[in-house]
């Protein structure tokens, strides 16, 4: 049984991470400020999992000397990015300090843990086509994009200082059921069901999603990966996206057909311009080549498949969307 330490564990990912490693048979602790997420996100194993309601940045010592983890996924994160850019001192505390926090617990751990960092496609500078880990250059275009690009140089950093084995896992859209966060699907969900006049920001950026438990599943073997075949001192980076791109028409087309059974034009999206964000790149996409050559990986769950199961839960407990 892996002892397994997931920051940010009753949140969107984090949630879907801990329930997987569950059905791995691993012991979990999660540790999370529950600011967004809650234990109810757990579901059924809710009373399988221990909790510590602590902010990652007030330091760790103490909960990774007691546990000892074999594995930690840091996930604990301030991501949504209109929240990002209201305050961006909150999420570089958040990210950056949090990271700090989480590399100084596991540096003073009795044997070493494989640790994978929940990083962002945000990280890249924009471009046209498909992004490659090792090839195309790093230039977020906000401050959150930046401060992932910055706890990927501290975990990049503890790799090289200890010899441990640290996985990246450059994150691309992550859609499904039990978002904890105002993002354009389950917000486009929640306003359809609701039967609103759906208002929606931009519309015409191609986005790469990949969905929730596809992701944990990433993350999982990640951790594997980290814990056997690795380089000492050199951390592993890899995309987890489905590599192919739709535009936000896109997806309001394939809702609207395989959920309410009316043509898109029944659904007419209006523009609202406080859900406009001040930078947009037109294109997000992974390519996943090398989680597939390194991990075994690949997305099995379809877009058209995930959103049928986010809407039946498209939020998480306790969250509301307009």
């Amino acid at each position: 049984m892996m002892r397994c330490l997931v920051t940010g564990g009753c949140g969107f990912v984090g949630s879907a991470l801990v329930r997987r490693l569950l059905a791995e048979s691993c012991e979990v602790l999660v540790v999370d400020d529950l600011s967004r997420g809650s234990r109810e996100n757990f579901g059924a194993d809710r009373d399988l999992v221990r909790v510590i309601e602590q902010d990652v940045t007030d330091g760790l010592d103490r909960v990774f000397s007691s546990f000892q983890p074999q594995a930690v996924f840091h996930l604990a994160a301030l991501h949504f990015i209109p929240d990002c850019d209201a305050d961006p001192a909150r999420c570089l505390r958040v990210n950056v300090d949090g990271t700090r926090s989480v590399l100084q617990a596991a540096a003073g751990l009795r044997s070493p843990a494989s640790l994978v960092l929940a990083s962002s496609a945000a990280v890249y500078a924009p471009a046209d086509g498909p992004h490659r880990e090792q090839e195309d250059s790093l230039g977020p275009v906000d401050v959150y994009g930046y401060s992932k690009r910055w706890t990927e140089e501290l975990a990049a950093g503890f790799a090289a200082r200890t010899g441990t084995g640290v996985g990246i896992a450059r994150l691309f859209n992550v859609f499904g059921p039990g978002e904890t966060n105002a993002h354009f699907i389950p917000s486009l969900i929640c306003q359809m069901k609701a039967g609103e006049s759906v208002r929606l920001g931009n519309l015409s950026t191609r986005r790469d999603y990949v969905f929730v438990d596809d992701v944990a599943d990433a993350l999982l073997r990640l951790a594997r990966h980290c814990g056997g075949d690795f380089v000492p001192g050199q951390a592993v980076t890899v995309n987890v996206g489905s590599g192919r791109a739709y535009s936000g028409h896109d997806v309001v087309e394939a809702l609207t057909r395989s959920m309410t059974g009316t043509e898109p034009a029944a659904v007419a999206p209006v523009v609202d311009p406080s859900r406009l964000r001040p930078v947009d790149r037109p294109t997000l996409l992974a390519d996943p080549t090398l989680a597939q050559k390194l991990l075994d990986w690949a997305p099995r769950t379809s877009l058209a498949d995930g959103l049928r199961a986010a809407w039946d839960r498209p939020v998480g407990a306790g969250v509301t969307l307009t």
